[in-house]
């Protein structure tokens, strides 16, 4: 176990698989205890096992952070197994590729609430805490979707100009109150994102793609600056896209 997050106590959310769980690695590898959060249980369950045997404590909780509800029992839980969180990594997310005709209410409602209400949700969960102790971390894993519209990805792009939106207005709120807040955003990263809505499994593409560990090496990145110094935006591409 490492010391540059000895002692501090981190939610990621999406943590079962992809860049989620690789965060939720990277950080106990730093000494962080973590509390993970996903839909699926039993994926968090097997996480906080590999967790545990990092020497950290971890905690999993099944919720789904679109409803209010899941987000006050998260908050619950965290809040009587550790006291406080330190650390809120926001990295739910779902995606749908195609042209605007091939999307949906149904799908725009799935995207925008998974990626942007859990962030909102989750943040006014953590943040009064952070608030409060006059210290803390926000980090968005976003997209370089929400930097820069893309085609066939008119919803998406969407729900992650939204995040960076949010986190900028954050940011201006919370940084003379100790809190700091990070946007990391990824272009392609070979995980199961998107498969069956817009990517295809053994996709050769997938390849050249960045690893989640990738993304987690930059989420680390931003909550272990010093002090005075903070982090706000990560952008980050894969050697096989371009700008």
């Amino acid at each position: 176990m490492g010391e540059l997050l000895k002692d501090k106590v981190a939610v990621v959310t999406g943590a079962s698989r992809g860049i989620g769980e690789a965060t939720a690695l990277t950080l106990a590898q730093a000494g962080a205890d973590v509390i993970v959060t996903a839909r699926n249980g039993d994926e968090l369950a097997a996480l906080a096992e590999r967790l545990a045997r990092m020497e950290v404590a971890a905690l999993p909780v099944a919720a789904d952070l679109t409803r209010e509800e899941d987000v006050d029992r998260l908050r619950d839980a965290a809040l009587t197994r550790f006291g406080r969180v330190d650390i809120l990594i926001n990295n739910a997310g779902v995606g749908k590729y195609g042209p605007l005709s091939a999307l949906s209410a149904a799908d725009y409602d799935w995207m925008m609430n998974t990626n942007m209400r859990s962030s909102f949700l989750c943040t006014s969960a953590f943040l009064p805490g952070m608030l409060a102790r006059r210290q803390g971390w926000v980090v968005f894993v976003s997209s370089v979707a929400g930097l820069k519209g893309l085609p066939n990805e008119s919803v998406y792009c969407a729900t992650k100009f939204a995040q960076m939106g949010f986190a900028q207005a954050l940011d201006y709120e919370t940084r003379e109150q100790g809190v700091k807040v990070s946007v990391v955003a990824p272009g392609g990263v070979g995980t199961h994102f998107a498969f069956g809505t817009g990517r295809t499994p053994g996709d050769p593409a997938l390849d050249a793609m960045m690893d989640a560990k990738d993304v987690a090496e930059a989420v680390l990145f931003a909550v272990t600056q010093p002090p005075k110094v903070r982090v706000f935006l990560i952008g980050m591409r894969p050697m096989s896209e371009p700008l």
